[in-house]
């Protein structure tokens, strides 16, 4: 099972868990992140500084709504909480991890959003 992090976006927060992939893996050991977001109708994304490993045969087109998905080519890192039914038409992605829970308080998030990554607590290298 992978690392259970925190997502505050705002002033909502929910639990995560990432997957076992290496883009997971060094997602976390950078943990804890700060990032700025942006709130759409299915997803809050944001650009990271920096790349993570995108190995080629994990990456595929859509998902499934609560996934935590990395964008290889254009560096974006985004939580999806609506329209997986049209999710199809978007290719590159890689999905890292899945929210644990409700999806209910982020479709209510709206514009630009400072987001904190962290390890749940009691987690550690």
């Amino acid at each position: 099972m992978g690392r259970r992090i925190a997502v505050r976006l705002g002033d909502v927060t929910v639990r995560a868990t990432l997957n076992e992939t290496p883009a997971a893996r060094a997602l976390a050991e950078r943990l804890p992140l700060a990032l700025r977001m942006c709130a759409s109708t299915v997803g809050c994304c944001g650009a990271l500084s920096f790349s993570l490993p995108a190995d080629p045969a994990l990456v595929h087109r859509g998902w499934t709504d609560g996934d935590l998905n990395y964008n290889p080519s254009g560096g974006w890192l985004a939580i999806f909480f609506d329209d997986e039914r049209n999710s199809m038409r978007y290719g590159d992605q890689l999905t890292i991890g899945r929210v644990d829970g409700p999806l209910e308080a982020l479709r209510a998030l709206d514009g630009r959003l400072d987001v904190l990554l962290s390890l749940e607590a009691g987690q550690t290298d």
